[in-house]
């Protein structure tokens, strides 16, 4: 079974980055089932080839770390890592003993605990239709809404979005855009070029495309960025802990 069909989600690995004094929770599993996900491509592992890491292994780790002063920062990753029922209690702990925590990347079809200082949101599209396509016909309407909701309380955001030629294109990257100021321009937002997932009919966009996506972007967001990455360069520099 692989991860994106897992329904029962749970926590995976623990790495840390030692320059930033983070610790990254990865959850297993996700809601959606996006078609150009690059889990489809690197699958990390499998339901049977992975181990659950407990509640209890991850926040002994979490004090350990803390108390010897290695850590500052929890960032929990997916898979989708807002559904795994275990991260509300490791993030309450986390908070309680002084550390900052933050979702490193959500689709935010879930609202973060409370406390949570900073979320890195994927929007996949605005349009409804596309929206579906991309995610397994799944709507976009929580997410949407979950969004401003994090900006109403204060939550730091930043955004992202991957630009798939004829399918998320430069006009579909302007309405997320669009979207996200009008919440708040100074919202920083990174336009990600698409890497081919096998049996799926899109191509890899240009860098003149990318650089085309970013300046529409630029119309109506002052912190626009973009990337083309390989799979080697979209894995986090951390060492593996748990």
């Amino acid at each position: 079974m692989k991860w994106w069909r897992c329904k029962t989600p749970f926590f995976r690995k623990v790495t840390y980055t030692e320059h930033s004094r983070t610790l990254f929770i990865y959850n297993f599993g996700c809601n959606w089932a996006c078609s150009v996900c690059t889990y489809r491509i690197r699958d990390p592992c499998s339901v049977e080839k992975c181990r659950e890491i407990s509640e209890n292994e991850i926040m002994k780790l979490v004090e350990e770390y803390y108390l010897n002063g290695k850590a500052k920062t929890v960032k929990f990753l997916g898979g989708e890592p807002l559904i795994n029922p275990n991260l509300p209690t490791i993030a309450e702990f986390a908070m309680d003993l002084g550390l900052s925590v933050s979702i490193g990347h959500t689709n935010l079809s879930l609202m973060p605990p409370e406390g949570v200082e900073g979320v890195v949101a994927g929007i996949k599209a605005i349009s409804e239709d596309i929206h579906r396509e991309y995610t397994g016909n799944f709507t976009n309407e929580e997410a949407l809404e979950n969004f401003e909701r994090c900006y109403q309380k204060g939550i730091t955001l930043k955004t992202n979005t991957v630009l798939v030629p004829k399918f998320v294109d430069v006009d579909e990257v302007e309405r997320i855009a669009e979207f996200i100021a009008s919440i708040d321009d100074n919202i920083p937002f990174h336009i990600i070029g698409y890497m081919p997932v096998p049996n799926f009919p899109w191509r890899r966009p240009t860098i003149n495309e990318l650089k085309t996506a970013a300046a529409t972007a630029k119309k109506h967001l002052k912190n626009v960025t973009w990337s083309r990455p390989s799979i080697e360069e979209i894995s986090y520099p951390s060492k593996r802990i748990l």
